[in-house]
């Protein structure tokens, strides 16, 4: 049952969040939804957020990096990603990339729905986690119909005097919720057949995804799969939009992140070595260019947001 629904404010940790990603996609709403987005990417942009995502991928060629998963993805593609895991598009350039996004606070749906609905209906962002479904046709023109309406009403809440298109909007959200969760109680429909080119980098990143928090070389990778270093260096290139550095620094960023998150008592400095960083002013200098404040300041702000929240003793 659907309680009263009101557009809040971000929380201090959304704004926060807003300045590891583009100014497109900083979030004003508890809910947020980009409509047919055909604009070009501009390079590889790994991201994380607090937001759970739901993402529509209706044209073009694209490989997906989330986590340690590479995906080679088709129209009618739907990913469902639980936000704070590493993720990022590469876009053919050469063709149109259209996708629709879904940015949605798990808080929120909690607060306008009773406690075992929206434990059912996010259940399988939190289970399941960053998976791909590959709906069948009948399913893309539903969701497709669906998504058409949402954007309706989402493009309406900004005109004067209208108050409840916002509201309609997020009912058609939970309409959503219930159809991704009947897709989900079905057998899940995962395409396993990869190219050498994409087993070989998906080999890197699971490499990496083990050995993180070591120092590791490229001689180190090229030696353990049995590639040269030119080869694996363009190949990631080509595959991922990144170079193999680029996301090993991601990756350990994010890590850093999630634990300055989950124990903002930890000091700069251990997390740093936690990570897989041996010098501090490297370790400060790439998460404020990639998250956008110092590593004090992010560990500052969960660490108030902890205590605001009572789950500091």
């Amino acid at each position: 049952m659907v309680q009263s629904f009101h557009q809040d404010a971000p929380d201090e940790a959304c704004q926060l969040e807003g300045l590891e990603v583009p100014l497109t996609m900083q979030w004003q709403q508890p809910i947020e939804l980009m409509y047919r987005n055909d604009l070009p990417m501009a390079g590889a942009q790994f991201h994380s957020h607090a937001f759970y995502e739901m993402y529509y991928f209706q044209e073009g060629e694209c490989n997906y990096l989330i986590g340690d998963k590479l995906m080679s993805l088709e129209p009618g593609d739907l990913l469902l990603m639980h936000g704070m895991t590493l993720h990022c598009p590469n876009p053919s350039p050469e063709i149109p990339y259209i996708r629709t996004i879904i940015h949605l606070d798990p808080a929120y749906v909690h607060r306008v729905l009773q406690a075992d609905t929206a434990s059912m209906l996010l259940k399988p962002f939190e289970d399941l986690r960053n998976i791909r479904l590959s709906l069948s046709k009948a399913d893309q023109s539903e969701l497709e119909g669906l998504l058409a309406e949402m954007n309706r009403l989402y493009t309406r809440t900004n005109e004067a005097g209208v108050r409840t298109a916002y509201d309609r909007f997020v009912i058609r959200v939970i309409e959503l919720l219930h159809l991704i969760r009947d897709w989900c109680s079905e057998p899940v429909n995962e395409r396993e057949h990869r190219s050498l080119r994409e087993q070989h980098v998906q080999s890197v990143i699971s490499y990496l995804e083990d050995h993180y928090v070591e120092e590791i070389t490229l001689d180190d990778i090229a030696g353990a799969l049995h590639l040269t270093k030119p080869y694996l260096s363009n190949l990631f290139k080509d595959v991922t939009g990144t170079t193999v550095f680029k996301y090993l620094y991601n990756r350990r960023i994010n890590q850093a992140k999630m634990m300055f998150r989950l124990e903002p008592k930890q000091s700069v400095s251990d997390v740093c070595r936690a990570v897989g960083f041996h010098q501090l002013p490297h370790f400060s200098r790439l998460f404020k260019t990639t998250v956008g404040v110092s590593p004090e300041s992010y560990r500052k702000r969960m660490l108030q947001l902890a205590a605001d929240s009572g789950s500091l003793i």
